[in-house]
């Protein structure tokens, strides 16, 4: 997954990174494994958080949500990219935030347009959670019930997709 993510952000590098004359052309490299593994970090924390977190992810992936500007996943993933930009290589605070701003979106509308394609099996969901699956690197039913229960123990108690429909026909929540 790594791999293919890094390929993905290094065919849309161009104007964001190769030709953008803040980043010197030696740290052209560093930068795209930068932009990788700020997308890999964000969605690795939100997928492992459970609940919210993991729907989110999913979400994500799926394209539910129109414009990816406004997500505040990608917004997260903006920032961070941003903030090694400016760290790493000295770039201004607005080129590093304008260089993410362009570059993150379009990865994540073609890591999502590739992961619906059952024609391109270079992404797929399962690959995706089991790379972001915490620190074993494995989605499992834990993370599937958490899901369900909001990181919770029970159904009742948890704040997930089962807690909303207890309130919803009139349980406790």
């Amino acid at each position: 997954m790594l791999e293919n993510l890094l390929q993905l952000v290094t065919q849309n590098a161009g104007d964001a990174i190769t030709n953008n004359p803040q980043i010197p052309n030696e740290h052209n490299e560093a930068a795209v494994h930068d932009a990788s593994s700020s997308i890999m970090d964000v969605l690795g924390s939100h997928a492992s958080s459970g609940g919210g977190g993991l729907s989110g992810v999913l979400d994500l992936l799926k394209g539910v949500g129109g414009d990816l500007t406004s997500n505040p996943i990608v917004g997260q993933i903006i920032q961070q990219f941003s903030g090694k930009l400016q760290d790493n290589y000295g770039v201004d605070g607005a080129a590093a935030q304008s260089t993410a701003s362009s570059l993150i979106p379009q990865v994540l509308g073609q890591l999502a347009n590739k992961t619906n394609d059952t024609s391109d099996s270079s992404f797929n969901i399962q690959s995706i959670l089991g790379s972001l699956g915490g620190a074993d690197g494995k989605f499992d039913m834990s993370d599937a019930l958490n899901l369900f229960h909001g990181g919770g123990d029970n159904a009742e108690g948890g704040g997930g997709i089962l807690g909303k429909l207890t309130g919803l026909f009139g349980g406790s929540k």
